[in-house]
């Protein structure tokens, strides 16, 4: 099962493949805010520490919100990301 890093809380956790992160952070409590889940409002923006690689591709959505906001290109939207391996994450907001 892939681990998952939440840097801010020092919590390291396993999941199965396919687990959406929002998810995960909300039955762990990771310090991670969601507001529309959507992928619109930025709320939920982490930078990617590790296992790029190791998640879904962006939608279309998620790039539109990233590139509108300015986000850099080691950041998502973490109601968008689905965890498919061993990944870190950092909360921007």
């Amino acid at each position: 099962m892939p681990k998952v890093l939440f840097k801010n809380d020092n919590l390291t956790v396993e999941c199965p493949a396919g687990t959406k992160l929002v998810d995960l952070a909300e039955s762990k409590g990771a310090s991670i805010n969601f507001s529309c889940k959507e992928g619109v409002c930025l709320t939920c923006l982490v930078t990617v520490v590790s296992g790029g690689q190791n998640l879904n591709a962006m939608t279309e959505n998620e790039k539109s919100t990233l590139e509108a906001f300015g986000a850099k290109p080691n950041q998502r939207l973490a109601c968008q990301v689905v965890v498919n391996g061993d990944c870190a994450f950092e909360s921007v907001g």
